[in-house]
């Protein structure tokens, strides 16, 4: 679990946009009755705009590239435990950046980007 300092630390330094996100992802999962973990949120979006070129891009290829890889890195870089539920407030994330229109998919169909997020999801 990671220390709720830690996790304040981690939100304030996100880009705006991604601060956005962050209170969006959380609003509309709380209300849909399906919360997903703040930690893991704060975790997914601070390891995607370490790796990211603008921070509402995700192509295909870079949703499989921080789920394969990223978010280990990210953690194992700040020396905290990877949350449970990364996965799931990935999607989150993502279904609520295409339900906004804000989602930047770099020239990927947006059924790409869930296909590499389903991709692993059956491994």
């Amino acid at each position: 679990m990671i220390d709720r300092t830690i996790r304040k630390a981690l939100l304030s330094e996100l880009p705006v946009a991604l601060r956005v996100q962050h209170v969006e992802v959380l609003a509309h999962t709380l209300r849909s009755g399906v919360p997903v973990s703040p930690a893991a949120l704060v975790v997914v979006l601070s390891a995607h705009d370490d790796m990211a070129e603008a921070p509402l891009r995700f192509s295909a290829e870079h949703v499989q590239e921080l789920l394969w890889f990223g978010l280990a890195e990210f953690c194992e870089d700040y020396g905290i435990a990877m949350p449970d539920g990364c996965q799931e407030a990935l999607h989150a994330l993502l279904s609520i950046s295409v339900a906004t229109d804000v989602l930047d998919t770099d020239g990927d169909s947006v059924g790409e980007v869930f296909a590499a997020l389903r991709q692993l999801s059956a491994c």
